[in-house]
C-alpha cells in the first residue's frame, strides 16, 4: 500500500513538474545543456511538491532562493524576463502548496486520522497539482511566447511591481501566520488569482503589441502590392508602345544615325526601368526595401544600402519590416525636401550581434517634446508613430536605440546583442 501511495504521489508530482517546465520553456527558452535542463526539472519538482505549513519560513524561503537561482542560471534571455516569471509564478506555487496542505490536514484531523484517508488526501492533492499545472500550461502556451519579444522593458518593470505585492504578502502571511491559519485562505486565493491575472495580462499586452506590428507589416505589404500593380500597368504600357519605339529605332538605323538610335534606346531603358534589386535574401524585407527604394528614386534621393543580414533569423520578419520601413519612411520624408538629398543605410548581423544605422539629410528643424520626436507629416495622428514603433521593437529585444542629429543630418542607430 505504501509503495502504491509513493508511486501515485511521485507520478502525479512528476506530471505537474513536466507541465511547469513546459510553461517556463514556452516563455523563456532553457539553455541547451541536458544537465541544466534536468536540474531545472528537479527544482520544479521540489517547488511544486514541497509542503508549505503555517509559520514555515524555512520551506518558503528555500523554494524562493532555489527557484530564483534556477531561473537566473538555467534560462536564456534578459534578466528582467526571468525575474518577471519568478514574481508571477512563485506566489502561485506557495499559495497553492499551502492551501492543499492545510486544507488536507484539517480534513484528515476531522476524519479521525485514518491511514486510508491520509493516502487518499495526499494522492488527491498531487493529482490536483498536476491538473492545475496542466491547465496553466494549456491556457498560457499560446500567448506567453509573444511576451519575450513584444513587450518593452519599461512595461516589464510595471508588471514586476504589480507582481511584487502578492509575493511580499504571501511570504509575510506564511512566516507570520495567525493562530487560525484559515484567516489567510482569502489572501492565498487572491495571490493565486493575481498570478493568473498577471500572466494573462502579460500575454494580452504582448499580443496587442504583436497585432500592432502586424498591422504595420500589412500596410507595408499593401504599399508593396500597390507598387507591383503600378509596375504591371507600366509593363502593359511598354508593351503597347513597343512597336512604335522599334519603328523609330529602325528608321534611325536606316538613316545611318546610330548615335541618335543609341541615345534613344538609353533614354527608353532609363524611363521604363523596372529592375528588382536584391538587397538581402529575406524576400519580405527585400520587398519592403524595393518599395522604399522606388520612392527614393521618385524623389531623386541618392541612396546607399549595405546589408549583411542573411543569417539573421532570431528577429522576426514583422519586427524587421517595421524597423526598416518606419526608419526609411522618416528618412524619405526628411530628405525629399533637403537641398542635398541623401540616405545611407547599413545593417549587419554577426556572431549574435545586430547593428543598424540609417542617416539622412534634412533642412527642417527637429520637433521634439520630451523623449518623443514629431515628424512634419500633414496627418497629426501619424506624428512620431514610426520612431515609437521602432523604440518598442528595440526594447522588446533588450537593445539600445540612439538618435542623433544636427542642422543638416539625422541619424538612427540600433544595437541588439545576444540574439
Amino acid at each position: 500500500m505504501i509503495i502504491i501511495k509513493i508511486l501515485v504521489n511521485q507520478g502525479t508530482a512528476l506530471l505537474g513538474s513536466y507541465f511547469l517546465y513546459q510553461l517556463i520553456a514556452t516563455f523563456i527558452p532553457v539553455k541547451e545543456n541536458q544537465f541544466l535542463q534536468l536540474l531545472l526539472f528537479f527544482i520544479n519538482f521540489i517547488a511544486i511538491s514541497l509542503p508549505i505549513y503555517p509559520n514555515d519560513a524555512t520551506n518558503v524561503c528555500f523554494i524562493f532562493l532555489f527557484f530564483s537561482a534556477a531561473f537566473l542560471l538555467f534560462l536564456k534571455g534578459p534578466v528582467i524576463h526571468k525575474i518577471s516569471l519568478v514574481l508571477s509564478l512563485y506566489p502561485f506555487i506557495v499559495a497553492l502548496n499551502f492551501l492543499l496542505e492545510d486544507i488536507g490536514m484539517r480534513i484528515w484531523l476531522a476524519g479521525g486520522k485514518m491511514l486510508a484517508l491520509d493516502y487518499f488526501l495526499h494522492g488527491t492533492a498531487h493529482l490536483l497539482r498536476g491538473l492545475i499545472w496542466y491547465g496553466m500550461y494549456r491556457f498560457f502556451s499560446y500567448s506567453l511566447p509573444y511576451a519575450k519579444t513584444q513587450i518593452p522593458a519599461k512595461l516589464w518593470l510595471i508588471l514586476d511591481f504589480i507582481c511584487l505585492t502578492p509575493l511580499i504578502a504571501m511570504i509575510s502571511l506564511i512566516i507570520f501566520t495567525p493562530s487560525d491559519a484559515r484567516m489567510i485562505y482569502p489572501a492565498a486565493f487572491a495571490c493565486i488569482l493575481t498570478s493568473i491575472c498577471s500572466l494573462y495580462m502579460t500575454g494580452h499586452i504582448a499580443k496587442s503589441f504583436r497585432y500592432k506590428l502586424e498591422n504595420q507589416s500589412l500596410q507595408m505589404q499593401k504599399e508593396y502590392y500597390q507598387e507591383l500593380e503600378g509596375n504591371q500597368k507600366q509593363l502593359r504600357k511598354i508593351h503597347h508602345d513597343m512597336n512604335n519605339h522599334f519603328s523609330v529605332m529602325l528608321n534611325l538605323m536606316r538613316e545611318e544615325q546610330p548615335e541618335q538610335a543609341e541615345e534613344y534606346l538609353a533614354n527608353l531603358t532609363k524611363q521604363h526601368s523596372l529592375a528588382n534589386h536584391i538587397f538581402c535574401k529575406n524576400s519580405i524585407v527585400n520587398a519592403v526595401l524595393n518599395a522604399k527604394y522606388q520612392m527614393m528614386q521618385d524623389y531623386q534621393i541618392k541612396c546607399s544600402m549595405q546589408l549583411d543580414i542573411d543569417t539573421l533569423i532570431t528577429i522576426d520578419d514583422i519586427s524587421l519590416c517595421s524597423l526598416f520601413g518606419n526608419t526609411l519612411d522618416n528618412a524619405i520624408e526628411a530628405a525629399k525636401d533637403a537641398a542635398k538629398k541623401e540616405i545611407t543605410l547599413k545593417a549587419r548581423y554577426y556572431n549574435g550581434f545586430f547593428s543598424y544605422e540609417i542617416k539622412n539629410t534634412k533642412n527642417k528643424e527637429i520637433q521634439k517634446k520630451g523623449n518623443r520626436f514629431f515628424s512634419t507629416k500633414e496627418q497629426p495622428d501619424e506624428h512620431g508613430i514610426g520612431l515609437q514603433a521602432v523604440k518598442s521593437i528595440v526594447e522588446s529585444y533588450d537593445g539600445t536605440l540612439d538618435i542623433t542629429y544636427d542642422e543638416k543630418r539625422f541619424s538612427v542607430v540600433v544595437l541588439i546583442s545576444d540574439i
